[in-house]
């Protein structure tokens, strides 16, 4: 250390972290939930704007020693410790407990331990979670966690409507996911989680509870994705939509050439390695075999890569795939050429496409096949092979 320079913040944060919740000198006291929380007025009025105005401001509380809280009384320490230290322990705490102390930091102007305790919060997004999460981003405005959220709920759809949480979410927030084209779950799924949850809120009291909303709820299931035995035999029984709006959606169903797929556009890297391609030998009576994947569930899709394996120290020179893409098995694209881009990676490019199945044809050594990926470029991201900005 320079002789010029004394440095001895560490003392200093020890010596007030001994003044946190500590009657001596204190001047004032806090009451939440029955506790009596002493404090010293001119620290939290330095540490923040709110308790400056509540405790030197107009407000009558200026003049009282004992001010009443009703706020939870664990996040309301938590905030004491921060403001006495400048620090926190997340990892000693329940993600409850942060959430209320995130709700108290929004409250009372702490934007650092607001941000802080949000950038965790998305960190930690897990299933158990993400319901409570979204609903307290979505309350406190929190755009960036509430992104994260849906993303995470996209990315994890169809085991997110099977949760007993979700029918705990608000409807705002169930609104607000139901018309994402990218949560991508099966729609009959979806239906059927619509209705629980809305069986399950039938009884309180809530505005998300009257009629209209419920038909706006059900107006954002994509009843074309769903089977005519689905529509007659689940549907109808259910009495949620009216004869004529039924007749209407099987109709439209009969037109669409196009049906209105959610499809997930970016996850992490998520390979189809060699064991999950079922392949089958070619029609064409050559020796060649074909290969089909499931990837179990709905991806935009715009390119696909195949790795090749080495042998030893040789590479296979096959070059030439065919791929072609399905979102029903029933309905494939016309096949594109999976070109070579080394002797171990083709890849084959085409427009952006909703896929569910990928067929790789032609493929005369099928042990040269190690990792199949599903991917897609963003428009004009300027990747090159090899950069996916998401893979599948």
């Amino acid at each position: 250390m320079s002789s010029t320079e004394i440095e001895q913040t560490a003392v200093l944060v020890e010596q007030l972290a001994q003044l946190c919740m500590n009657a001596d000198n204190a001047d004032v006291t806090f009451t939440v939930k029955g506790q009596h929380l002493p404090a010293h007025r001119i620290i939290l009025a330095t540490r923040s704007e709110y308790f400056r105005a509540l405790l030197f401001g107009a407000l009558k509380e200026s003049k009282q020693n004992e001010i009443t809280l009703h706020v939870s009384v664990d996040a309301f320490k938590y905030l004491m410790k921060y403001i006495y230290t400048g620090s926190l322990s997340l990892k000693q705490m329940k993600i409850g407990d942060i959430i209320d102390t995130l709700e108290l930091a929004h409250q009372y102007g702490f934007i650092d331990l607001q941000k802080a305790l949000a950038n965790h919060l998305g960190n930690v997004i897990g299933m158990n979670n993400v319901c409570v999460i979204l609903e307290t981003a979505r309350l406190l405005d929190l755009t960036e966690l509430s992104s994260t959220c849906y993303t995470f709920m996209d990315e994890n759809a169809n085991s997110i409507i099977q949760s007993y949480n979700f029918r705990r979410i608000s409807y705002e927030a169930l609104f607000g996911l139901l018309q994402r084209d990218t949560f991508a779950a099966d729609e009959f799924d979806i239906f059927n989680a619509v209705r629980d949850w809305y069986l399950y809120n039938a009884d309180k009291p809530s505005k998300a509870m009257q009629t209209n909303r419920a038909e706006k709820l059900y107006n954002l299931v994509r009843f074309t994705l769903m089977s005519q035995h689905e529509l007659l035999n689940v549907v109808r029984s259910a009495n949620v939509l009216s004869p004529n709006r039924l007749l209407d959606i099987l109709a439209e169903k009969e037109k669409l050439t196009v049906l209105p797929y959610r499809a997930v556009s970016c996850l992490p890297e998520r390979i189809i390695d060699w064991n999950k391609i079922k392949w089958s030998n070619s029609s064409s009576g050559s020796c060649s075999r074909n290969g089909e994947i499931d990837l179990g569930n709905y991806f935009k899709v715009n390119g696909i890569q195949v790795d090749r394996r080495r042998k030893g120290r040789k590479f296979y020179h096959q070059t030439n795939y065919t791929v072609r893409v399905s979102v029903d098995k029933e309905c494939w694209t016309k096949g594109v050429t999976c070109e070579a881009h080394s002797p171990y990676l083709t890849v084959a490019h085409f427009e952006i496409s909703i896929v569910r199945y990928i067929r790789i044809q032609h493929v005369k050594d099928v042990s040269e096949v190690g990792v199949i990926k599903a991917i897609f470029y963003k428009p004009n991201c300027g990747c090159k092979t090899g950069e996916q900005s998401g893979k599948m």
